[in-house]
């Protein structure tokens, strides 16, 4: 008796196995008997805790908490015929994770039925609007956000999976590296004929004071009754005079003699 009393509990000890389930999981139990019995997954799931099965059962960890999956889509083509990149990232969360493993198997059901249709969804939307509103207008890219995640919600049920949209995000809208080299050289472009025009602008300026100047020396010159010569000379000695202001000695020349001034 004692001999088959200790058989009987090494089947229990080593013939079980216990499945722990985390704060925020539940698991399915996935029956695989060896001999008799029905297998299969349980409709009703172990919540957090510690629970024994036999050896041939096994548990699958589903997360019941929101999870984030990135997806960041690049060169896609706006309407006016530009390209841009998104950093998006979309948030889901399970409501049935008996169903999940039953139907769609835990591994693989994000990549399998949703991935390649939410990249499709949003390169249809951003197709409908032009680049710079894209970039510049948060009520734009709100618009694409909703769009994008009305469309998915669509298919998400289309496809039977218990699973809830929680938020569609696009991130920062970036155009692609070759618009943003021909958006610089139209930069450049632009400010060299800013660059132009300005210039152009004080040149004229200065060829309008020095006409100005011109005139006014002219009239000068006509009010006082002097020659060209005569004006030449007066001009020459004013101007050797402001010199002077600079300096302790200088010689102004007048004629033939010379005429030291001194401070």
């Amino acid at each position: 008796m004692k001999a088959l009393f200790a058989f009987i509990c090494l089947v229990l000890i080593y013939g079980c196995t216990k499945v722990i389930t985390e704060p925020g999981y539940e698991t399915v139990i996935v029956d695989n008997p060896w001999f008799f019995g029905h297998g299969g997954v349980r409709d009703e799931t172990q919540k957090p805790g510690l629970s024994w099965y036999w050896w041939s059962t096994r548990g699958v960890s589903v997360a019941l908490t929101p999870i984030k999956y990135n997806e960041p889509l690049e060169h896609l083509s706006t309407n006016d015929n530009n390209f841009i990149n998104y950093a998006s990232y979309i948030v889901l969360q399970w409501r049935d994770p008996a169903e999940l493993v039953k139907n769609f198997g835990y591994e693989n059901w994000y990549e399998n039925n949703l991935k390649e249709q939410y990249r499709t969804i949003v390169r249809d939307v951003t197709k409908k609007y032009q680049m710079t509103p894209i970039m510049t207008d948060p009520a734009t890219l709100a618009s694409i956000e909703k769009e994008i995640a009305d469309q998915f919600k669509k298919h998400i049920k289309k496809t039977g999976l218990h699973v809830s949209l929680i938020n569609v995000n696009m991130g920062k809208a970036l155009p692609d590296p070759a618009v943003i080299v021909e958006m610089n050289n139209t930069a450049i472009q632009q400010q060299r004929v800013k660059t132009e025009k300005q210039r152009k602008l004080s040149e004229d300026s200065r060829l309008q004071a020095e006409q100005s100047r011109a005139n006014a020396d002219n009239a000068y010159r006509e009010q006082m009754k002097l020659d060209a010569a005569q004006f030449v000379q007066l001009e020459s000695i004013k101007r050797y005079s402001e010199a002077c202001r600079e300096s302790k000695n200088c010689v102004i020349v007048q004629g033939n003699v010379p005429v030291l001034v001194g401070q």
